[in-house]
């Protein structure tokens, strides 16, 4: 099963790299702005952002949405400890 699984994400073109590449170049763009800082790795934060993202919908399927922080707070937790805070004009 895992194979023939495997077989057909390749075989499609989907798969993780589908999820990181656009939001790493949007972070990019972002950091070219100014709006992010030059100390950020675009590919490296998109990674741990999706991370952040699935663990949080990982729990709230698993053991409920009331179990961990807000949605809102867990949020603002990954962004801040990302530091991806805004770059102060």
């Amino acid at each position: 099963m895992t194979v023939r699984f495997r077989e057909a994400v390749r075989d499609t073109g989907l798969g993780p790299r589908t999820e990181v590449a656009p939001l790493a170049a949007y972070m990019a763009a972002e950091q070219d702005l100014g709006r992010i800082g030059p100390e950020v790795d675009p590919e490296a934060s998109a990674r741990l952002l999706i991370a952040g993202c699935f663990h949080r919908a990982y729990l709230e399927m698993f053991v409920g949405a009331d179990a961990g922080p807000t949605l809102e707070a867990s949020a603002r937790e990954i962004v801040r400890e990302l530091r991806l805070d805004p770059v102060p004009a």
